[in-house]
């Protein structure tokens, strides 16, 4: 699908590429192809950001999680999902993220560097203990 999205792009840039050169030498439809050139390359974003949205239901809402000895629960306002630890098969570790690759299912993106550090500590001593990060060696002095 993403190589008929960029396609759509170059189609969109074209046209309103098109449409601005015959605005400026004063052909009056030219307002025309830039309007539509315009829309068709606004369109791939749209349908990628709706179809994204339509698949997780999270996207634009604000999400907290829970981490329990069960599962990890993901909230929203109109979303509450629970995905046993069983099914997070692995867990990257990124300067400001951990991301739970969970099976058959998008990953979880939980913001570590927004919990109060003493949270942060403890929560990933939890995924230690689970055996889904790496243990952090500290040098010593």
């Amino acid at each position: 699908m993403g190589g008929k999205l960029l396609r759509l792009y170059v189609l969109g840039a074209v046209l309103a590429a098109v449409g601005i050169v015959m605005f400026a030498n004063d052909v009056a439809s030219g307002a025309a192809p830039a309007a539509i050139g315009a829309g068709v390359f606004c369109f791939p974003w749209l349908v990628s950001r709706a179809a994204a949205q339509a698949k997780t239901g999270l996207l634009g809402e604000t999400v907290t999680y829970d981490l329990t000895d069960v599962d990890v629960q993901a909230h929203t306002k109109s979303l509450n999902v629970g995905y046993t630890w069983e099914s997070v098969q692995a867990v990257k570790e990124t300067p400001e993220f951990w991301i739970l690759t969970v099976a058959k299912i998008n990953p979880l993106v939980l913001p570590w560097t927004e919990l109060p550090p003493a949270a942060a500590a403890e929560a990933r001593e939890f995924l230690v203990a689970r055996g889904l990060l790496a243990v952090r060696h500290t040098p010593t002095s």
